[in-house]
């Protein structure tokens, strides 16, 4: 197994029932207790129970108190007659226990043998882990494409604990999955090509299983390039497909067309019928072609979808179908970073680790004088025991302390100790791997053992620290006892889960557009978040958030954007206003939420497609800054996501109830216009549970360009993805009129305990 190495200097703060000691120590009524096992500087590896023994002598005239190794401690023991050699003055005494991590550990025994005279034994032992985990069994493949599949096997077991899986691919470099993930995504594999796929299991101590479980598949062959006299194409996006085939004169008059065997639309010939250039043909000619956007869906689902051509008459003439599969939205993290930090920071903390680095940002950390790794990563501090003092974590804690954990946390933190806002990625070329710059600011993450204080800090860039809790929370489900929690610091704080009281008596501020915050800011360097108790510190990370994203993203796309004062306290009005919202508290304005996602809609979508009318609806609709009209329009800011509409079609509605319902007669969509390359829009969106009038007011509609269609269902769609908006999850939608205005792409980020974190950059 890999070797655990401690620093020799290391301080480990004694059990509390042995404070002020240091090992070895024996007190002054020693002869009372003895522990015989094990022996100062002893290497103790656990048992099949991930157990080790303790035993001693105990004075016949003492009673044991309690043993305890670190923090956990128990009062189980077994009493027994005296060992061979030791007269009848004494018996013998045995317990056995978990230790809570591996490597060094203090031992603390106690008797009493007086009322409250205590005779106390302190000695420092390692803790090692020689036992494999047991071998993966069910490894199997599917989903196998030309170039992907998907490996999934059973859960191993261990005698400790499970860090997770190790999956090997042709015998390329291994990746790591937490103990929560049994599947993994194989990708860039060549087509029609025999490989192989092996997974062992990894222990908390880093030892591996000793028999890899292995399986052998084949990939597909490459698709044939599709038939340019096909009946039917698409064109598959992220939110949705572009299906085209060429009209038939003869007997082509309406279309009726079916998503997954449900009716979905019906429209005339000339509705969607364009010319070569995209634009719409009038006449439609035999030359042209109807183009008709399938939106909104899911990234990487699969659907079947039927043409019916129906003569003037009303009468079948043809019928033709086909399928495709939704485009996957590019993780803003990749799910191999994911994985592996979540595993190696739980194996840290097993391992009695202080602090787990990301592997992205290990060059901009300095690590603290005296500190040693236990593996790649992984570290102990010299001296972490203040902190220490201070754990597991409970509630809001004000932290004051002085060593060097709190050192490393306050070299990380910006400049006013105040929670991570994310910068946009380094260059222009959009490509993830930027995220992971160095220059990044830093995010911290606890993780404890259950119902111990052994707990490790993790330090990772905003977006990987946010994809790293979400990850941990399935391997926490899994492993029964890891513990994730997001933390931010602040002034005074070290590994306070939110918030510091450090304003004696309330300020009084009612909201972001009372608050003293301004757009001018620098939000890396500003000291006042805590103000009022904090109780707006979520709105001000969502303030500080947009304003730097858009502010950024000016400067680095030459917008014709520049934030005043005007635009500075509709966005204030509008996050209040959102988070009452999203929270569903019945009140007009309130603080937001913790862990909360947020969409900002631009005039073009986050890939930069035009989206300008559209947006401009999503803003009129929301009072164009001003407070929305009517008022009940204010629950809009905070809408649910609802897959696939159910919300709106379990109420009995169907995705083009604007042209079809006789309740919503009226509407600014009717008359339907054929062949005016306009499409209706609804805000708020289908694929809500605001949808039609499920917010007690009907949404609003506005005919649009068709060709803003599809770039708005990628824009939806990859914010999903992208930000992990869950079914039913309330989110927020915040409109800025002059982003829209200006042309500016939308964006999307998630707030958390430690900051704000973009899911979803602006991405040319």
């Amino acid at each position: 197994m890999p070797a655990i190495s401690v620093a020799a200097e290391q301080v480990k703060r004694p059990p509390d029932r042995c404070a002020g000691m240091t090992p070895p120590s024996d007190d002054e009524n020693h002869a009372s207790i003895r522990l015989d096992h094990p022996q100062q500087g002893e290497e103790l590896a656990v048992d099949e129970q991930g157990k080790i023994d303790l035993a001693g002598v105990l004075h016949k005239h003492a009673s044991m108190v309690d043993v305890s190794v670190g923090d956990l401690v128990t009062t189980d023991f077994t009493i027994g007659p005296p060992p061979d050699g030791v007269s009848g003055w004494a018996s013998s005494w045995a317990t056995r226990l978990r230790p809570p991590e591996l490597g060094v550990n203090l031992v603390c025994s106690r008797a009493e043998r007086q009322p409250k005279r205590y005779a106390r034994v302190l000695r420092s032992i390692t803790v090692v882990d020689n036992l494999p985990p047991s071998n993966v069994t069910g490894l199997t493949v599917g989903d196998i494409t030309a170039t992907t599949a998907r490996a999934s096997w059973g859960a191993a077991t261990d005698n400790y604990g499970l860090a997770g899986y190790e999956i090997t691919v042709d015998g390329r470099a291994p990746v790591r999955t937490n103990v929560g993930t049994r599947s993994y995504a194989l990708t860039g594999l060549s087509p029609d090509a025999r490989h192989t796929v092996s997974v062992v299991a990894v222990d908390l101590a880093g030892n591996k299983s000793t028999a890899p479980a292995t399986a052998t598949f084949r990939t597909a062959q490459l698709p044939p390039e599709p038939d340019p006299d096909a009946e039917l194409k698409f064109a598959p996006e992220e939110g949705g497909a572009m299906a085209s085939w060429q009209p038939d004169l003869k007997g082509d008059a309406t279309y009726r067309v079916y998503l997954d065997g449900g009716s979905y639309d019906e429209f005339p010939l000339k509705e969607y019928c364009q010319n070569a250039e995209g634009t719409p043909a009038d006449p439609c000619t035999a030359q042209s072609v109807v183009r008709y956007p399938i939106e909104p869906l899911d990234a990487l689902t699969s659907h079947t979808f039927r043409v019916e051509a129906v003569r003037e008459d009303g009468s079948k003439w043809r019928d033709f179908a086909g399928q495709f599969t939704t485009s996957a939205a590019e993780p803003s993290v990749p799910e191999d970073v994911t994985q592996k930090v979540s595993s190696e920071g739980l194996q840290c903390a097993a391992q009695g680790g202080n602090f787990y680095i990301a592997e992205s940002v290990r060059r901009s950390v300095t690590l603290p004088a005296g500190a040693t790794q236990v593996f790649p990563g992984c570290y102990n501090a010299a001296d972490a025991s203040c902190v220490e003092k201070y754990l597991p974590l409970e509630g809001n804690k004000k932290i004051d302390c002085d060593d060097d954990v709190t050192r490393l946390l306050e070299s990380v933190a910006p400049p006013g100790r105040g929670p991570s806002i994310s910068s946009l990625s380094g260059g222009t070329g959009g490509g993830i791997r930027a995220l992971f710059d160095p220059g990044n600011l830093v995010q911290p993450i606890t993780w404890c053992a259950q119902n111990s204080p052994t707990c490790t800090l993790l330090l990772a860039p905003p977006a990987v620290a946010a994809e790293t809790a979400a990850a941990g929370s399935i391997a926490a489900a899994v492993a029964g006892w890891v513990v994730v929690t997001l933390v931010g610091i602040g002034i005074g704080i070290v590994l306070g889960v939110l918030l510091a009281i450090l304003f004696p008596s309330p300020i009084a501020i009612g909201g972001v557009l009372e608050y003293p915050i301004h757009y001018y800011d620098d939000f890396n360097t500003y000291k006042d978040w805590y103000r009022d108790e904090g109780r707006w510190v979520h709105s001000l990370k969502v303030y500080a958030q947009t304003v730097k994203a858009t502010t950024e993203a000016t400067t680095r796309y030459h917008l014709p954007f520049a934030w005043n004062s005007s635009a500075d306290s509709a966005l204030r009005r509008a996050i209040d206003q959102a988070c009452a919202a999203q929270g569903r508290t019945g009140r007009s304005i309130s603080p937001c939420g913790d862990n909360l996602a947020v969409y900002v809609p631009g005039g073009k979508n986050y890939k930069f497609r035009p989206l300008q009318e559209t947006g401009t609806h999503i803003v009129e609709a929301m009072g164009n800054g001003g407070f929305p009209q009517p008022p009940q329009r204010a629950l809009w800011y905070g809408p649910g996501r609802s897959i696939g509409g159910q919300a709106a079609r379990n109420a009995g509605y169907q995705r083009n109830w604007f042209y079809t319902d006789p309740k919503f007669a009226g509407n600014p969509c009717l008359p339907r216009v054929v062949g005016s390359g306009k499409t209706c829009d609804e805000f708020p969106f289908w694929s809500t549970d605001q949808a039609v009038d499920l917010s007690g007011v009907t949404a609003s509609v506005k005919l649009v360009p068709t060709s803003e269609s599809l770039p708005q269902a990628q824009d939806i769609s990859s914010f999903h993805s992208k930000c992990n908006v869950q079914d039913n999850e309330k989110f927020i939608v915040l409109p800025i009129k002059p982003w829209v205005d200006a042309g500016a792409p939308s964006f999307g980020f998630r707030v958390n305990g430690g900051g704000a974190s973009l899911c979803m950059e602006p991405t040319p």
